[in-house]
């Protein structure tokens, strides 16, 4: 396969495909190889990771640069994805280091109170991970560096729109120490994904993709630990006394990160109607400086999508909110190649698909007004997805009474919903997903609890050790 830029079409290099009737055979080598992986001391693994840290700062530049061209999303975006990787990867060896089982408390109960018992974390065997093309550098590190931490072997699929770097990180973990079979990239197709996600032998899939392709992994007959992380369709909660100067920089920067197809970000927002005009009036201003070009410009704020088609989709998503309702209040809202200019829709009714589950992947700002919060939550709650979302308002009491009623997996007071430090346990409710992902959090879900017991080992009560 030929990957090309989005931008400018230039060929940047090519990758050889897995077929899909190849894939059990990478299964099957990551599955010979995982007992000699876990096997080697924790100390090991912690300094084979953080090799790995060092050899992708070492080329973050060179790397950064061709995450930008492959992805579209702007250079300063994908240095910050880089040089963020590089850290995880050194945070998860030094959690790994950290990491110690725990005593169970066998004297509270009778029966077992000559027991000594304990508990450590093991590892679960062989990872499917799957990654998405907004993230893919960023998303490979936080599960496959926690993975092989703990002790798994990993079978990566890339995503096929721009695997490039992450094959190049995957070299990286190999040159640093990781066993060649303990780490293996499938690059593919949807077919190689879906046959991965198949092998019956997984311990465990963690993909990052559409709740489509989640609800398929899910619907495996064999029971197996899934991470999914899905679709979004996040709210934006302004009430009547929001800070607009606050407000509007964090929501446009929030639906312009990786050029608006961040899985995050603010899609749905709801204003008071007492707000709406200045609030679109301030929004149409704000996207009239965004540059739109290529990404290694630095005048360049704004790159183009994943491809032409994923802009036609915007286009054709656009086209069907105005249908429904909705005005075009910013912007042109057509497609130019895979490049979509940011716009703003005003007046969105809630009943509009766009209101609901239609997921905009693309800088489209789509304001919906409502009456009273019992209507913003109601609205914001009417989506079956659920990742993420957050509240403005200079009321702190107000916006936690808001925040505790909406269901998603996290919420942000003042400030945009597209916010993933590695410190919070990111993931969504409904149909966004099942499990968490962060510093520590990960490190669990690619893990599993067991319990070791040493029957009538304590003195008997009233006698000396001997």
């Amino acid at each position: 396969m030929t990957v090309c830029s989005p931008a400018t079409q230039r060929r940047l290099g090519t990758v050889a495909l897995t077929r899909a009737d190849a894939v059990s055979d990478a299964v099957g080598r990551a599955r010979a190889a995982q007992p000699g992986w876990a096997a080697r001391r924790s100390a090991e693994r912690a300094e084979v990771i953080e090799r790995a840290a060092v050899a992708i700062e070492r080329r973050s530049e060179e790397w950064a640069r061709l995450l930008s061209e492959e992805s579209g999303k702007i250079l300063p975006q994908a240095r910050f994805e880089i040089a963020f990787s590089a850290a995880l990867t050194r945070a998860n060896a030094q959690r790994l280091r950290g990491l110690s089982g725990e005593l169970l408390p066998t004297e509270s109960l009778e029966s077992t109170a000559d027991d000594v018992a304990w508990v450590r974390r093991v590892p679960l065997g062989v990872v499917a991970v799957v990654l998405p093309f907004n993230f893919p550098v960023e998303l490979l590190v936080e599960k496959a560096a926690a993975a092989l931490c703990m002790g798994n072997a990993v079978v990566v699929k890339p995503p096929d729109q721009d695997p490039l770097t992450v094959l190049a990180v995957v070299n990286a973990f190999h040159e640093a120490g990781v066993p060649a079979d303990a780490l293996v990239a499938v690059p593919g197709d949807r077919t190689t994904g879906a046959a991965l996600c198949a092998d019956p032998t997984l311990a465990a899939v963690s993909l990052t993709g559409s709740t489509a392709a989640g609800r398929s992994v899910a619907s495996s007959p064999v029971l197996r630990r899934l991470h999914l992380e899905l679709g979004g369709n996040d709210a934006a909660i302004l009430c009547s006394d929001a800070d607009l100067d606050l407000a509007v920089p964090d929501l446009v920067f929030g639906r312009t990160l990786m050029n608006g197809q961040a899985c995050a970000s603010n899609k749905r927002i709801l204003v008071h109607r007492s707000l709406a005009d200045e609030l679109v009036s301030r929004l149409c201003e704000r996207i009239t400086g965004i540059v739109v070009g290529d990404p290694l410009d630095p005048a360049s704020g704004l790159g183009p999508l994943i491809s032409a088609a994923a802009a036609q989709r915007v286009e054709a998503q656009v086209a069907r909110a105005l249908s429904q309702g909705a005005l075009l209040a910013g912007g042109d809202a057509r497609a130019q190649g895979a490049f979509f200019s940011p716009c703003v829709l005003e007046g969105v009714p809630e009943t509009a698909d766009v209101a609901r589950d239609d997921e905009i992947f693309g800088p489209v700002l789509t304001c919906i007004p409502f009456d009273s919060e019992a209507d913003a939550v109601r609205i914001a709650n009417q989506s079956s997805y659920g990742l993420s979302g957050c509240v403005f308002s200079r009321d702190w009491a107000r916006a936690l009474q808001i925040a505790d009623r909406m269901e998603s997996g996290g919420v942000v007071v003042n400030g945009t919903g597209n916010y993933r430090p590695p410190f919070v346990p990111f993931g969504g409710v409904k149909q966004s997903g099942l499990g968490r992902e962060g510093l520590g959090f990960t490190l669990e879900e690619m893990s599993q609890p067991k319990y070791t017991v040493l029957r009538r080992i304590r003195a008997p009560r009233g006698e000396a050790p001997p």
